[in-house]
């Protein structure tokens, strides 16, 4: 799925986040945004994602426009966040398949999906483990998994690899490019 953005501009107060920022991601195209802390790399994806209001500019997703009730195209997209996003009180499959259905209401084509991400994410050794019990490694499998499994058709990944070791970091990296 396309993204296009165009000239975004964020500020906090006086203070100036994004100035006209502009960049165009292909439908397959695995893109990085680099930058140091504080450049404004989370805010850029929390605008994509519809999280944040942004004084300027437009986001186009799939060729359509996206605003903050736009939840239709926002269905579209997955995101796998920087902090793990699991609730510690769920095993690993109760969370894929919480988070799953929060996007597919049908309890079949869930169950597919959920199955289908905790293959893709080498979880299958653990799904009736609870997060707390697991590494960081497998923590982040994890919140991948939960991002998804509903199968959107942009995802979103801020700091994959973070705290994790070689072998975890090359699953993922393997996950993302494929």
């Amino acid at each position: 799925m396309e993204v296009k953005i165009s000239n975004l501009v964020k500020r906090y107060g006086n203070s100036v986040i994004l100035d006209h920022f502009s960049v165009e991601i292909q439908a397959g195209e695995v893109f990085g945004l680099l930058g140091p802390g504080g450049c404004g790399k989370t805010t850029v994806i929390n605008c994509l994602l519809g999280l944040l209001k942004y004084d300027k500019g437009q986001i186009e997703v799939g060729g359509r426009e996206l605003t903050l009730k736009n939840y239709a195209l926002k269905k579209n997209i997955g995101i796998v966040p920087q902090n793990i996003t699991v609730l510690n009180e769920l095993t690993v499959y109760e969370n894929v398949d919480y988070f799953c259905s929060l996007y597919i209401k049908d309890r079949q084509e869930r169950e597919h999906g959920v199955r289908e991400a905790i293959d893709f994410c080498r979880l299958n050794m653990v799904t009736d483990i609870y997060p707390r019990k697991l590494n960081q490694g497998l923590l982040r499998r994890l919140n991948m998994a939960c991002g998804i499994a509903h199968k959107p058709e942009l995802i979103i990944f801020d700091e994959p690899t973070i705290g994790t070791d070689a072998a975890d970091r090359e699953i993922i990296l393997k996950g993302i490019t494929q």
